[in-house]
């Protein structure tokens, strides 16, 4: 069988995306095909205001279930990066939308933003299949029955669980009692899981109430940002705050799936602990990562970390950006991705390995596969390397709509 016809009947699925963070900060168009000579070569380069997944390069790319993931922007980003302030105090309709709410409204916004491109998106008249929100695995499987694309939401970061009483940074917890700061966390949890996210990033670039997060920024933001201050946030012996412990106990309970992606090593073994008591299983993912063996880095996966996934019906998206993926800069990178997949492989198996491409997080993905609508090459570079029909059919999407379906608990 020929690549094409692979990637075709595949169902192809992509664990996490920023479409909607476009759409919310800059006010991106996600129905619109234009793509110039400017903007291709910007693609080609980091550029932040690119638009990595539209409607367009989603069928393009032959993509069946998108995991859009809301990100509401850390406080410590606009504390720590004077670039940000600046495109803040440019543009007081951005900071609106963005800073003034608490990080709970906003990410309820910016769920809503992505539902409204969708509507928009359904009634165009070049639409060539309906998009739907799969907010439970019914919907899901019904989308995927009738052939439409099916949109399913996630959360990067537990600060988006901060409301009123949380505040914006974890200073402002002395303006709150710890018990009424747990409470509210819990109840935003049980909203998001109700509203059909299917899952949550517990940490993301700045610590938060659940979680403490490995550093996060490559070398190219470094320039940006207020050094001094920003090495203070990150410790790397910290784990799960035991407010986090409830957190990942009430997202087993409701069967909510948990991303460990961004928390320090000794915040997944703890989430693993927890998880391995736990009556539910398939429940524990990593939806943008790489391997620490091949790229030393304690954001990624060690090959423990990897094999208890495995273990435990787990799936691994490996991210598209070379800084994660190897040691070596470089402009070109699905040979990176095809080494961290094979490594992946060789240590958890082939139903462990998914696709977590990161597009439109503010990320530099490689130069041969730059968005969303370029996955068909993934496809072919795999096939060339003896990849089988079957393998290729898992790593495309068959091995995050199993866990999809077996872990998550809104049915």
């Amino acid at each position: 069988m020929s690549w094409k016809t692979i990637h075709k009947e595949a169902t192809v699925a992509d664990l996490h995306t920023h479409p909607a963070i476009k759409a919310t900060i800059l006010g991106s168009d996600l129905n619109s095909s234009k793509r110039g000579p400017l903007l291709k070569f910007f693609e080609r380069k980091f550029w932040p205001f690119s638009n990595r997944v539209t409607f367009p390069k989603i069928n393009e790319g032959g993509v069946d279930i998108l995991l859009s993931t809301a990100y509401t922007l850390e406080q410590g980003w606009i504390d720590d990066i004077s670039l940000i302030r600046w495109l803040f105090w440019l543009f007081p309709s951005v900071r609106k939308r963005v800073v003034d709410p608490t990080y709970f409204d906003a990410t309820n916004q910016m769920l809503d933003e992505m539902e409204r491109h969708m509507d928009i998106y359904n009634t165009h008249k070049d639409t060539v299949r309906k998009a739907i929100l799969a907010d439970s695995v019914t919907r899901l499987n019904e989308g995927l029955d009738n052939g439409h694309l099916c949109v399913v939401h996630s959360v990067e970061g537990a600060h988006c669980l901060n409301g009123s009483e949380s505040g914006r940074t974890l200073e402002d917890e002395i303006m709150s009692s710890p018990e009424a700061i747990e409470e509210e966390l819990l109840n935003n949890l049980e909203h998001f899981f109700n509203r059909g996210v299917a899952y949550l990033t517990l940490a993301h670039f700045y610590p938060n109430h659940v979680a403490h997060p490995v550093f996060p920024y490559p070398d190219y933001a470094m320039k940006h940002m207020n050094w001094k201050k920003a090495m203070g946030n990150w410790d790397m012996n910290e784990g799960l705050t035991p407010t986090g412990e409830k957190i990942v106990e009430k997202m087993l309970d409701l069967g909510m799936l948990i991303d460990i992606v961004h928390c320090t090593p000794k915040a997944r073994t703890r989430i693993m602990e927890i998880a391995k008591h736990h009556k539910k299983k398939n429940c524990i993912i990593a939806s943008h990562t790489g391997a620490f063996e091949i790229n030393r880095d304690p954001y990624n996966l060690t090959d423990k970390e990897i094999k208890w996934i495995a273990d435990n019906g787990g799936v691994i998206g490996v991210i598209f950006m070379n800084y994660w993926l190897s040691p070596i800069d470089s402009d070109f990178g699905l040979k990176h991705i095809e080494q961290t997949m094979n490594h992946m492989v060789n240590v958890g198996g082939i139903d462990v390995v998914g696709i977590g491409t990161d597009y439109d997080g503010f990320t530099d993905p490689p130069d041969e596969i730059v968005d969303i609508s370029e996955l068909p090459r993934l496809t072919k570079y795999l096939s060339a390397l003896g990849y089988t029909e079957n393998q290729l059919k898992g790593i495309l999407g068959g091995n995050a709509l199993r866990v999809l379906k077996s872990g998550w608990g809104k049915k």
